[in-house]
């Protein structure tokens, strides 16, 4: 019993160190590019710095439009629209589980700009509009394929030009790092 538990008491801590390092997202690999998915539909990238800081941007090219009624109030339209968007965020992440998977929670603060027809007042399609968001989200990183993260992400914002209203994206995606 005590060859047992002398030997017990050498490997646990090389599996805790083993277990820190379960993907390479974010320490070994740093930079990934993936898709993502709803609010905007895009091509995204994401740079970490360092372990807990990234910059995020992304190239969407699908979407859901804007209108307003009548009052200037308004509503999402539900038909397809071809606008464009670029947003680049700066996000904060920490890890919540660090095991077989690695699961990150992050926070932000960004922007996104939407070209050519992004939504419809009464005047008809703007071509140019502006959003300052706060993207809040979780990662997941896994142990296999150590280069592969999957992530959800909810950023709620404000639209600042031309019409100032309350809006949220949220995207669903995943990247693979080199």
């Amino acid at each position: 019993m005590k060859r047992v538990t002398t030997l017990f008491a050498i490997l646990l801590p090389s599996l805790v160190v083993g277990s820190a390092h379960a993907t390479e997202v974010g320490t070994y690999r740093s930079f990934g590019l993936g898709v993502q998915l709803f609010a905007p539909t895009a091509l995204i990238g994401k740079l970490f710095v360092d372990r807990n800081n990234a910059f995020d941007f992304g190239f969407g090219f699908w979407g859901y439009g804007r209108c307003y009624d009548a009052n200037g109030n308004p509503y999402p339209c539900n038909d397809y629209y071809d606008a464009y968007s670029f947003h680049f965020d700066y996000l904060y992440e920490e890890a919540i589980v660090d095991g077989v998977v690695r699961l990150d929670w992050h926070v932000g603060v960004g922007g996104r700009t939407a070209f050519h027809g992004y939504y419809r007042d009464k005047e008809g399609y703007r071509d140019f509009a502006m959003f300052g968001r706060v993207p809040v989200g979780l990662d997941l990183a896994f142990r296999r394929p150590r280069w592969l993260e999957a992530y959800l992400e909810i950023g709620p914002g404000l639209w600042v030009f031309p019409p100032l209203h309350f809006d949220i994206d949220v995207g669903l995606g995943a990247r693979a790092y080199f």
